[in-house]
This record gives C-alpha cells, structure tokens and sequence, in this order.
C-alpha cells in the first residue's frame, strides 16, 4: 500500500497548531526544522492571516528589472533565430548577435540572448557536448598559405547520387571553390580546384585527407591531380589516416554547407546543384564567421590577414587559367602566338596556366605541355622525340576512352556553319564572366570534361572578390 504524501504546507501548519497546544517550544520546532525563529514567526503570520496558500513558495523576483532585456528587443531576438533557421544558418547566440548586429540593432551580448533564448523555450540542453574552450585551434597565418580541400555525397531529386567538392582557405575561413559532380574522383578534384586558383590565385599547400582522388601517398603512387599541382608550383599534403581533425575546418564546413541545402528544395540535376553551390558560396564569404574576430566576415579577413611585403625587385606575375579550344592543325592560339599540342587533340577544350610566358597545358587532367614562350618565334613546336613521353602515352589511352563529339547537325543531316574564324593569332575570347554573371553551371553534355563548364576570361580579385577581365 502506497504512502500518502504529505504536503510543506500542511506540516507547517500542524507545527503551529502542536506549538499552540503546549506540545513543543518554539526553540525545538526551529531546531528540528533547521529555520530561524524569524523564519518561523513569518510563517506562523502568514498561515494566520492567508491559510494554508500563505506557507506556498513565494516568487524572489524583484518588484522592478530596469536592467532586463526589453520586450521589443525579445521579440527581435525571436525573430532573427527564425530568419536564421528559415535560410539554413547557424542560430544560435553568437550568430543572432551578428545578423542583428549587421541589421543596424544594439542587441545585448550574445550571452544575454542566450539567456532569453532558455527563457523562451528555444534552446535544447546538451550537458554533454563538448565545450569550446576544450579545442585546441591551430591555422596558418595569413591567406592563401594553405587551402583544403574535401568532398561528400549528395542525393539529386530524382535518387541519383553527386558529390560536392569544397574548398576552403584554412586562414581566413575563405569558401573558394565549390563543385557539384558525379563521383568523388581526380578529374573532380582538379576542376574544382582550377576553378579556385582562376579565382584567388595560387596557394602554397593543399592539405586533404588520404582518399585517391587527391593524394595517392596511401597507395605508393602519384595521382593526377598531385602531379599538375606540383607542376603549378603547389606543395600538396595529407591529414593522418583516421585523424579528421586535421582537416576540420572543412569537415564543419560540410555541416554549415549540408544544413544550407537542407533549408532549400532538392536540385534535381548538376545545373540546378552548382547554381545553389554558387549562391553558398557568396552568402558565406559575406556574413560573420564565429571563428574570425567579432563581427568579421571570411573576405574581411582574406584582406585583414594578408601578408604584406616589401615591394620586390621583379614582381611575381599573377597565373591566369583559361579554357582554349584546340585548332584542326593541333595548336591552340596564344597572345599573337601558335602553340603546339598535337594533332590528336584537335578540336578539344584544353585549360592553360600562365604565369608571364610559363604556360602549362592541361588536357582533362592531363598535363599536355609544359614551355616556356619563346618570343622570337611564332610557332612554339612540340619537343622531340615525342614517343618517349610517358604522360604522352596515357593521353593517347584517354583519348581513346573519351572520344571526341560529333560536330553538331542541322534538320536535314548538313554540319552547322562554322563560326566567324578570328584573324590569325588572336587568341579567343570566351563570354565575359561579367555579362553573364557568375560563371555557368555544370551541363553535363556541354564539354568533354565530365560536364564542367569552360572558366571564362575574367578573374575575381584575391582579396576584394571584385571581377576584373584578364589581359
């Protein structure tokens, strides 16, 4: 048989009345019940003049808050957490500071709405997440010192499955490159980082972690996307195996860019993938990063945190990335110049690095040519013998594997005209990047290239992210 629980109230009041029967002191009765006399003689006025509800808990709170969060700022508190989660961002204290703080409002400390945010029933306690101030955060010291780079899985609308590679600058928290593409391998990797370099320029390092689409230290090789950056000059590295740690800056940036998605309806192609990866990336670079110093955006600090030099005697020229189109007598134009890359690869799409006259010619991810530009010469030939070039041997077995698309056809079976051939030397000049705004998406039966779209001649500003066409 279950016992019958005995309310405060009620004990208090049989004290009382044994106190008022002669059956106990008053002493005892505080003793027993560890209370003062003072606590006892305010409890026996209030039973005498309230009753039993006089002996309930009473609210400390004081009569008046002049220093409380007023309501209208509550609300906006309110409101910016809803925004936050209704487009996919963090929203939690620190980041509804920053977007009121952006908003032109003087919200309270982040630490204060966070209090509000308990208050409101809008917080889930986790006792047992890790606290910040037990991490112990590492980066290189400016930009551009060192990117990383990372890949993961994405469901299309219609069940197919695409991977997302990321780029990100490990200093300033930069999102430099993002790319939507069928699977995780080295042809990926070294589109998407062209497409960051035509952006930002060069790094120094490239830290990943050990999968083969970009390094091959696991397997005792080299893969593709290893040799053309180090032919860029680019000094690649890896985490340690099962340590993502290392790499973490971009594993988190997979959950910021994953919840992003998430707030948004599922693409159903590569095309409509990339467009919202372009949205991504130029909201992120523009709104406050809580690792950054407050209220900083990740381009604020690319700018803040560059490393600033003296003036060199011969200054470095910066690299420009350009799709060309090979000509039928297997050469490509080049500032007045003719190039040669061999008639196996007439009418490809080639990607060219210049930095000055040092060019490096890619074919997928294929280096085709590596020269430097001799000015007294109109034709830049092929070295000889050229049979005893091992990279030669393996472009001629993608070539084989990937075959080169039909010219296009009209109704009636006939080739479509050419197109208006430029005066000799002129190199081509592709859609300006600044007419046609961010640089397309991803068509999967566009080029040869696993479905990438040609970067164009015009190049984003290191620092101010600004576009400015390439000479």
């Amino acid at each position: 048989m279950g016992t019958k629980e005995v309310t405060m109230e009620i004990k208090y009041a049989a004290v009382f009345a044994s106190v008022q029967a002669g059956g106990e002191s008053v002493t005892s009765v505080c003793a027993r019940l560890g209370i003062s006399r003072k606590s006892y003689y305010k409890y026996l006025g209030r039973f005498a003049s309230e009753g039993l509800e006089g002996l309930r808990p009473r609210s400390r709170r004081p009569l008046s808050s002049p220093a409380a969060t007023p309501p209208e700022m509550v609300a906006l508190i309110i409101k910016a957490r809803a925004d936050l989660a209704a487009e996919g961002w963090d929203n939690g204290a620190l980041s509804i500071f920053y977007r009121l703080l952006r908003d032109g409002a003087q919200p309270p400390v982040w630490r204060s709405i966070h209090r509000v945010l308990i208050r409101q029933g809008l917080v889930i306690a986790e006792p047992k997440k890790r606290p910040r101030s037990s991490r112990h955060r590492f980066e290189f010291p400016a930009p551009d010192d060192c990117w990383q780079i990372d890949a993961f899985d994405y469901q299309l609308a219609g069940g197919e499955s695409a991977v997302i590679f990321e780029v990100k600058d490990d200093c300033s928290r930069t999102q430099i490159a993002n790319l939507a593409w069928t699977v995780e391998d080295t042809l990926g990797a070294w589109e998407c980082l062209a497409r960051g370099i035509d952006d930002f320029g060069k790094p120094y390092l490239l830290l990943s972690d050990n999968s083969l689409a970009f390094s091959g230290k696991r397997h005792n090789m080299i893969v593709l996307a290893e040799k053309n950056l180090m032919a860029l000059g680019i000094k690649p590295i890896t985490s340690r195996p099962g340590h993502p740690q290392t790499c973490g800056k971009n594993e988190r940036g997979h959950q910021t860019l994953q919840q992003w998605l998430a707030a948004r309806p599922t693409a159903a192609t590569l095309v409509e993938l990339q467009a919202l990866l372009d949205r991504y990336q130029q909201a992120y670079n523009n709104r406050p990063h809580q690792s950054l110093d407050p209220n900083q955006t990740p381009l604020e600090r690319r700018i803040a945190a560059a490393r600033h030099t003296p003036n060199p005697v011969r200054p470095e020229q910066p690299s420009l990335v350009r799709h060309c189109t090979a000509k039928q007598g297997g050469f490509l134009n080049w500032d007045g110049l003719r190039i040669a890359v061999g008639r196996e690869l007439a009418g490809r799409m080639l990607l060219v690095f210049a930095t000055g006259d040092h060019l490096l010619i890619f074919y997928r991810h294929h280096l085709v040519r590596e020269l430097t530009i001799d000015r007294s010469r109109s034709y830049q030939r092929l070295a000889e013998p050229r049979r005893r070039d091992a990279n030669r041997d393996q472009l001629q077995l993608e070539l084989q594997t990937h075959p080169k698309t039909p010219a296009p056809r009209d109704g009636w079976g006939r080739p479509t005209p050419a197109p208006t051939r430029l005066p000799r030397g002129v190199a081509e000049a592709p859609e300006s990047r600044a007419a046609t705004g961010r640089r397309p998406a991803i068509a999967a039966a566009t080029l040869e290239s696993g479905g990438a779209a040609p970067l164009h001649s015009a190049r984003r500003h290191p620092t101010t992210n600004q576009l400015s066409p390439m000479s």
